[in-house]
């Protein structure tokens, strides 16, 4: 860990979600088969999250990530994918043209892949024009778990 970084693993009915925070923005959020975390304080991530977990459309809204290192073109892509409503999904190509960049599909998905918080930049929720899943960086057993768990899914 670097020097202030709080590294936590929350267990939630899919597997456990590890945060990574700097005590006032989320560095990373990444879905894990590491074993929950003991003790700490119990901050409002966390809540959204066991909330968010429990099936309650949760937007993340007031979750301040940290994006050093993105380039500008992902901060968009994330700010839209952040706009995609729990229990809803986008293409890739939607994501796109909401950006201004209608034929940037595959670089939308590119983008995505680098994602540092899933589930708070809900990537998952980006789909193939063709009605397939697409891709997503923790496997496709994690993006369906995700979707079925906001009802896109059976």
């Amino acid at each position: 860990m670097d020097g202030g970084e709080i590294r936590r693993v929350l267990e939630t009915p899919i597997g456990g979600v590890e945060i990574r925070t700097d005590g006032r923005r989320l560095k990373a959020l990444s879905l894990t088969h590491a074993r929950p975390t003991r003790g700490g304080d119990r901050d409002a991530l966390f809540e959204e999250l066991e909330r968010y977990f429990r099936g309650e459309p949760v937007t993340f809204a007031d979750v301040d990530v940290d994006l050093t290192g993105s380039t500008e073109f992902e901060r968009e892509v994330y700010k839209a994918t952040r706009a995609i409503p729990f229990g809803k999904v986008a293409t890739y190509g939607q994501i796109a043209k909401a950006i201004g960049r209608p034929n940037a599909q595959r670089a939308v998905g590119q983008a995505l892949g680098k994602n540092p918080t899933s589930i708070v930049i809900p990537c998952h929720r980006v789909v193939a024009s063709d009605g397939g899943l697409g891709g997503f960086t923790g496997g496709l057993h994690w993006k369906r778990k995700l979707l079925r768990l906001e009802g896109i899914l059976p």
